[in-house]
């Protein structure tokens, strides 16, 4: 059974630059894109859920800091490897709410790829939040799998029913939109970076 999630990301990490980033190849470059204009180069960055760092190291050079954290171990060991000489950039293996992150000590929170895992997303926005400095941006992109059916939806659907993977859920993009700006944030874009699932990038500053 591979409904725990470390144990999953532990076993996708090997694979995963060849698949989901091969599939997502098009949208983690406008992820990128999107992302940079909501950074400064005097920024501390806290990555969530970086995995192999398909983002974070095309992040780097924009930031003077970037921490990529991550609850698999072996995707934490590929992404560091990768940003090895890349003097600006930390990996860890590190859960969200460990209490070595620091209160208000981030000008940018990134969560790429993740929210639709997680359980408990309010609780996760409200930690995103009390990490961000006032006025700091939360940037996202996420599969929104109950906007409309895809087999990739449906494939999740039925590995998350039984145990083959973990926790998945079937927001729209709206009510994603909601569960964000109800979590303190106000939302300053939008945008559809797939075309089925849909891949909803959301650029959001702690109000």
């Amino acid at each position: 059974m591979l409904n725990r999630p470390k144990e999953f990301w532990d076993m996708r990490a090997p694979t995963y630059d060849h698949t989901s980033g091969d599939i997502y190849a098009h949208a983690y470059d406008l992820t990128v894109e999107r992302s940079l204009s909501y950074l400064k180069p005097s920024g501390r960055v806290l990555e969530f859920a970086c995995g192999t760092g398909l983002t974070t190291l095309r992040l780097a050079p924009h930031a003077a800091y970037i921490l990529g954290i991550d609850i698999s171990p072996n995707m934490a060991d590929i992404a560091r490897e990768k940003a090895r000489d890349i003097p600006n950039v930390e990996i860890t293996n590190t859960d969200l709410f460990d209490p070595c992150l620091e209160l208000e000590s981030f000008d940018t929170v990134t969560a790429f790829n993740v929210l639709l895992y997680l359980p408990d997303l309010p609780a996760v926005l409200a930690r995103i939040r009390e990490l961000l400095r006032p006025g700091g941006m939360f940037l996202s992109a996420t599969d929104c799998l109950g906007a409309r059916p895809s087999v990739m939806g449906l494939k999740k659907l039925v590995k998350s029913r039984t145990g083959k993977m973990p926790y998945v859920a079937f927001f729209t993009q709206r009510r994603l939109e909601r569960k964000i700006t109800q979590s303190g944030f106000a939302v300053l874009e939008r945008e559809n970076l797939f075309p089925n699932p849909p891949n909803l990038f959301i650029a959001a500053r702690r109000v």
